[in-house]
C-alpha cells in the first residue's frame, strides 16, 4: 500500500515529518474498508516510519483489528531503492503469510514491475496492490516470482 495523501512539505517540517491531509485519512480507510470486503486480509502490517505512512499504517490496522503486536516499522523502508524493498521484503516474518509493506512512490510502483509481470504506471497515494508469490519463505522472494491479484486506488 502507497501512503495516503499528505500535507504539502513546509519549511518548518521535514519530508519524513508530513502527515495525512484530511482526505488522506478518508481514503486510507477507504481503501483498507475494500480490502476487507474483497476477503483479503493482512495478518502483519510493516511500515515505513515516516509520519504518513506510520499513520496510514494504523488506519489499517484499525479497519482489520490488529494490535500493535502487529505492526512494525522499519527505517529501511523510507526513502527506499527496489533493492531495499527486495530485501525488507525478504526479512519478512516467516510466521505470517498475509504481509502488508506500507511505503512510498516511486518504490511502491516499482516493486510491482519486479514481482510480477505486470507493468503498473503509477500506484496513487492511498493505492493498494496485492500481489501473490509463488513461495514457502519470504526469503525466496525473487524477481518475477508473483502475481498481480488485485490493484484498486480510492477513485477506481
Amino acid at each position: 500500500m502507497r501512503h495516503g495523501k499528505a500535507v504539502k512539505e513546509t519549511t518548518s517540517e521535514t519530508d519524513f515529518e508530513r502527515t495525512l491531509e484530511e482526505r488522506g485519512r478518508t481514503e486510507v480507510a477507504f481503501m483498507a474498508y475494500q480490502l476487507k470486503h474483497s476477503k483479503i486480509t493482512p495478518d502483519f502490517i510493516v511500515s515505513s516510519p515516516a509520519k504518513r505512512t506510520l499513520k496510514t499504517a494504523e488506519i489499517v490496522a484499525k479497519e482489520f483489528g490488529l494490535n500493535k503486536t502487529q505492526l512494525e516499522f522499519e527505517s529501511n523502508i523510507y526513502d527506499a531503492g527496489l533493492q531495499d524493498l527486495l530485501h525488507v521484503i525478504r526479512d519478512f516474518n516467516d510466521s505470517y503469510s498475509k504481509i502488508m509493506l506500507v511505503g512510498h512512490n516511486p518504490s511502491i510502483t516499482s516493486i510491482v514491475g519486479l514481482l510480477t509481470p505486470i507493468f503498473l504506471e503509477h500506484v496513487p497515494t492511498s493505492g493498494i496492490v496485492v500481489i501473490e508469490l509463488n513461495i514457502s519463505i519470504w526469503r525466496m522472494a525473487q524477481p518475477q516470482c508473483g502475481k498481480l491479484l488485485w490493484s484498486k486506488g480510492p477513485k477506481d
